[in-house]
């Protein structure tokens, strides 16, 4: 009986082991390579990437009207799961304004991945991922909030954001 356990054993691991080959090419499921993404690709430059840094600039510089200019008119923010339009998005160039805040932005990585079915639910095949740091100053105090953002491109225009980050830093310094 011990026997035929180690066998099964032993064959499951022969099995889990190997590569599966889909058409003559390694999955990419089983690569190492972080760039490998199953049915399509990931890149560190495109014109998505150029985008989705236009947008960043934009902010930092407090240019609204560039920051418009790359954003779908019917986008859809999910700024920490609450759901909004371009126009309520674009309060925080108001807010920094009217405060006095100046914003510097260090970005982390930002990345995008293509790929090759589209979205079941919207159609999207393109979507940008990035992580930057917003660092606020008003007068003598300085506040940092990290970003984590996904933003899903078509036809040249961010169709839909995904954000994460901690808001108390932004509501600290705009007291």
């Amino acid at each position: 009986m011990k026997k035929i356990i180690l066998l099964f054993v032993l064959a499951g691991s022969i099995f889990a082991c190997s590569k599966k080959e889909d058409g003559g090419a390694a999955s990419a499921s089983t690569s190492t390579d972080p760039s490998a993404v199953l049915a399509g690709v990931v890149i560190d430059t495109s014109a998505n990437v150029g985008l989705v840094m236009k947008a960043i600039r934009a902010i930092e510089s407090g240019d609204s009207a560039a920051y418009r200019a790359t954003y779908a008119p019917d986008v859809v923010f999910h700024d920490n799961l609450d759901s909004m339009g371009l126009n309520e998005n674009m309060t925080m160039f108001k807010t920094m304004a009217e405060k006095g805040i100046k914003l510097k932005v260090e970005m982390g990585p930002v990345w995008e991945n293509q790929f090759d079915k589209p979205s079941k639910k919207k159609g999207y095949t393109n979507y940008v991922m990035s992580k930057s740091t917003f660092i606020f100053t008003r007068g003598e105090k300085q506040t940092k909030m990290v970003i984590f953002a996904v933003d899903a491109i078509k036809d040249g225009k961010q169709v839909e954001e995904w954000l994460h980050y901690d808001r108390s830093a932004f509501v600290e310094i705009s007291k």
